[in-house]
């Protein structure tokens, strides 16, 4: 993305599903800075499947974490599945390479359009990278 894109208003629909209100706020801010306005968010899988259930227009992008405690990452990968979802999905985890890994294999099995892992503290050009591929897929 070029200077200019940065500060244009991306037409994007993102949902974030964390079980952290800090994690939730901090992604915010990145979408933010990134020229996206559209970002509605859920606190856990449960409320965020509820929220994703009553949205008229589905987000363009998930970014949802994976270990939640009531419908962890995987969970919440299955039941847009079960939902036919067509919006790029992202997951992010503070646990490291290993988990980042098994749940890109799992994400890419659940026939989603899966853009990647992004571990925490998400950084912004892992965002940018994430989004300019949505965009251009």
């Amino acid at each position: 993305m070029n200077a200019t894109a940065q500060h244009q208003n991306i037409a994007l629909k993102v949902m974030i599903i964390d079980d952290d209100e800090f994690q939730i706020e901090f992604v915010s801010e990145l979408l933010s800075e990134l020229g996206i306005s559209q970002i509605i968010s859920a606190s856990g899988g449960k409320s965020g499947l509820d929220i994703f259930d009553k949205t008229q227009k589905k987000p363009d992008l998930l970014i949802c974490d994976i270990q939640m405690p009531d419908i962890d990452g995987f969970e919440f990968m299955r039941a847009l599945g079960e939902r036919n979802y067509q919006g790029g999905v992202v997951l992010m985890s503070g646990q490291g390479a290993k988990v980042l890994y098994t749940a890109s294999l799992v994400a890419q099995l659940s026939r989603q359009n899966f853009l990647g892992t992004i571990e925490k503290p998400m950084q912004k050009s892992a965002l940018e990278k994430v989004i300019s591929q949505l965009l251009n897929s």
